[in-house]
């Protein structure tokens, strides 16, 4: 468990979360299929669950609040970049 409580270690932790998990479902998906149609947007939608549930524990039960709004803030970019970018 992280000793330190920072928005910085937050945000990247959950960016390389989001990053790590999107290429493993890229692998185990045929992206060629996916790519020209908006079920390609699912796999974005998947690798941002982590994060949620990772940052309620963070806010809630480890009381990092820093952190936890960190990850939030990545998590968000991502659902408003999934519905209004690349819809």
């Amino acid at each position: 468990m992280l000793k330190k409580d920072s928005f910085i270690v937050g945000f990247i932790g959950a960016l390389l979360i989001f990053i790590v998990l999107y290429s493993i479902l890229n692998l185990f998906t045929d992206f060629a299929y996916f790519s020209q149609s908006r079920d390609s947007l699912w796999v974005y939608m998947l690798s941002l669950i982590p994060d949620l549930i990772l940052a309620r524990f963070m806010l809630v039960k480890w009381n990092k609040e820093k952190t936890g709004k960190g990850m939030m803030l990545v998590t968000l970019l991502g659902i408003i970049l999934v519905m209004f970018v690349l819809r």
